[in-house]
């Protein structure tokens, strides 16, 4: 053969490499894309004809921000503008975008910085994953929690204002090298001297209401690079009473960047770098072609995943459905979006989730599949630890840790919902404040513990006193408590609070430092009539009418009751 023929043969076969690496990209479940230095498009895989209702070519040349909307684009905009100043590769940036049609997509996106080779920033390549029909709010996970997770990825840990840790994972942990009980109370700086310096200058700019910037942290003595992101942290009083501190090793990410910016193959690097497995089937959904990691995963064999065989791999609970499903998208051309269970080489079933989309001909027939497997075992486990979590954060959020009664922000959100159903149903509300009579002598003469004691106690008889299930006691902060009585007049409210009142008087509490000798209490009420009280508009104002009649039976004598009127009044809860 001539050398002009091998060389048009070798033509040929890269130009058929080049044809086959397109129709993955342009088939993958991903998005992928590649933006100058300008952040405008300049490729777009066709992905984005589902993503954002639009065809490549009227992709190219505009910016992400330009399929937001306008409040959306400005807050993505500042993010993506500090990720572009520091040529940072990121991950996980949520974002809303809205289609020609008006529907909303909601997109995570995740790119790498570009170079050429005289080391000149070019801009980004990066991929768009559809979370829209998640089942869980994407934009609201892992940030909001308080509680840190001994198996999350990610390096967590809690300090407080002497940079000591309060709470620290496993992942942070091994990056100290210690077990986490032998750090908690320990200064960050024996273990971590270089993160002091950004710890100290973050409760700097806490104290000042500014934001920490995320940084780069690199460990003396070990080849790992972090990504670091500082939180200031606050109690109920809007008080700095710490950090919190999320470290990602992002050592893999910088030895990407570096292998991006030496290849020059990087269609195939996306495609192979991608943490998704692919993987490919004819048009009656038989498998040709797998990645050999997903062998690694499972540990079958090519023979054993091949053409129809996989599914016997799969968890008997799951098969039935996903057969179905599958079956339906290959009939229909349909997307293929699952999550079913295969036996893990290392720790049993694991989860993954299978995706798949059809490759059509020019006469409208499917000619192939692309799919992708993603391993989201740790997902799900950490889904029933996040829900078991945010039950327990919901009740803690709402209780008073002391007695056990709903705390102030409950007694906000009852009060808000009963104001709203009385006005409405033009029924009575009636609200009660009642407040421990000399608790400050009591407290220092018999002591805190006697104090807390009492407060419980009283708390107790309070909860019993009320003897319909509408009716709520809450601490309202202190040795103050407040009462919301649904469907009760001023004649009934009057009644309740007798009650209360001889109830907290049978306890028969000791208190030589009150003119009674034993504890009291002194109550202000305000009822709320929807009709004759037409022009109130806030809640508030019942509960600023029950404090004034509270005010006047403690200025009055104490242990005793007084009403007030509501009227419209300028302070507020």
């Amino acid at each position: 053969m001539s050398d002009e023929m091998k060389l048009e043969s070798a033509d040929g076969l890269l130009l058929q490499q080049m044809a086959s690496l397109r129709d993955i990209i342009d088939n993958n479940s991903d998005w992928i894309w590649e933006v100058d230095a300008q952040g405008r498009y300049v490729f777009s895989s066709n992905k984005c004809i589902e993503f954002l209702g639009v065809p490549p070519e009227k992709v190219l040349g505009k910016t992400p921000f330009d399929f937001m909307p306008p409040d959306e684009a400005r807050r993505v905009g500042e993010q993506f503008a500090a990720i572009v100043e520091r040529r940072a590769p990121f991950g996980g940036l949520l974002n809303r975008n809205i289609r020609p049609d008006g529907t909303e997509v909601i997109l995570e996106t995740s790119g790498v910085p570009l170079f050429d080779n005289d080391g000149n920033f070019r801009g980004y390549r990066g991929i768009d994953r559809n979370l829209t029909s998640l089942d869980q709010a994407p934009g609201q996970r892992l940030f909001q929690l308080e509680t840190i997770y001994s198996n999350a990825p990610v390096g967590l840990c809690f300090i407080d204002l002497q940079m000591r840790y309060v709470t620290v994972n496993d992942a942070m942990a091994n990056i100290i090298g210690l077990q986490p009980y032998e750090a908690i109370g320990r200064k960050i700086g024996v273990f971590l001297p270089g993160l002091s310096p950004l710890l100290s200058n973050a409760l700097e700019l806490a104290l000042r209401n500014e934001t920490t910037p995320d940084r780069e942290f690199s460990v003396p003595g070990k080849n790992q690079v972090f990504f670091v992101r500082i939180k200031a942290a606050y109690d109920a009083q809007n008080q700095l009473n710490g950090l919190s501190v999320a470290m990602t090793d992002i050592t893999s990410l910088k030895r990407m960047e570096r292998a991006l910016r030496e290849s020059q193959e990087h269609y195939r690097n996306m495609v192979e770098l991608n943490p998704q497995i692919p993987w490919t089937a004819d048009p009656r959904g038989m498998l040709n072609d797998v990645s050999s990691r997903f062998q690694r995963i499972t540990g079958m064999t090519r023979q054993d995943i091949l053409a129809d065989k996989w599914i016997q791999s799969m968890h008997v609970e799951d098969r039935r459905a996903a057969v179905q499903t599958w079956e339906q998208c290959l009939k229909t051309g349909a997307p293929l979006d699952i999550e079913v269970r295969f036996c893990h080489v290392d720790r049993g079933w694991n989860w993954m989730r299978i995706r798949a989309a059809a490759s059509y001909a020019t006469d409208g027939s499917i000619q192939r599949w692309y799919g992708t497997a993603e391993d989201v075992h740790e997902r799900k486990l950490l889904e029933l630890k996040l829900v078991k979590a945010n039950r327990r954060l919901e009740i803690q959020a709402r209780t008073d840790s002391l007695t056990k009664l709903p705390n102030r922000r409950e007694f906000k959100k009852v009060l808000s919902h009963e104001y709203m159903r009385a006005k409405r149903n033009r029924t009575p509300l009636t609200v009660v404040m009642i407040d421990i009579d000399y608790f400050k002598h009591f407290n220092d003469h018999y002591g805190h513990l006697s104090g807390d004691a009492c407060l419980r106690l009283v708390a107790r008889t309070l909860r019993k006193s009320l003897k319909r299930s509408t009716d709520v006691v809450t601490r309202f902060g202190g040795e103050e408590f407040a009462a919301i009585l649904p469907d009760t007049d001023l004649k009934g409210a009057w009644i309740v609070a007798q009650h209360i009142m001889e109830s907290i008087e049978s306890l028969g509490i000791k208190h030589s430092f009150s003119e009674f000798n034993r504890v009291t209490i002194s109550q202000g009420i305000a009822t709320y009539m929807p009709e004759q009280d037409p022009g109130i508009e806030d809640q508030s104002d019942i509960v600023s009418a029950a404090d004034e009649a509270l005010y006047l039976s403690k200025n009055n004598g104490r242990n005793q009751i007084n009403a007030m009127p509501v009227s419209v009044r300028f302070n507020q809860l």
